[in-house]
């Protein structure tokens, strides 16, 4: 398969968001990134309402979130 394009230019930061809005930090126990309405769910990346310019803090809050959701999630597992 092939598929080329020539980039022009880029566009701007705004035409660069990916996604806003999400589930309510509220919501969410940040120590754990459980819900607190609902036992054994786990949030992580950009279902979270969390946003900014694209690049770096989007990464950094994905990554980081996600490490903490999933060690989280599987010692909830574990307990039982």
């Amino acid at each position: 398969k092939s598929l080329s394009f020539t980039i022009k230019r880029p566009l701007s930061l705004a035409a660069a968001m990916v996604t806003a809005g999400g589930i309510s930090l509220k919501e969410i126990d940040p120590r754990t990134m459980a819900s607190r309405l609902v036992k054994g769910l786990y949030f992580c990346g950009e279902v979270i309402d969390i946003d900014a310019d694209t690049g770096g803090f989007n990464l950094q809050a994905a990554v980081s979130t996600g490490f903490v959701a999933g060690e989280s999630a599987a010692a909830f597992v574990a307990q039982g």
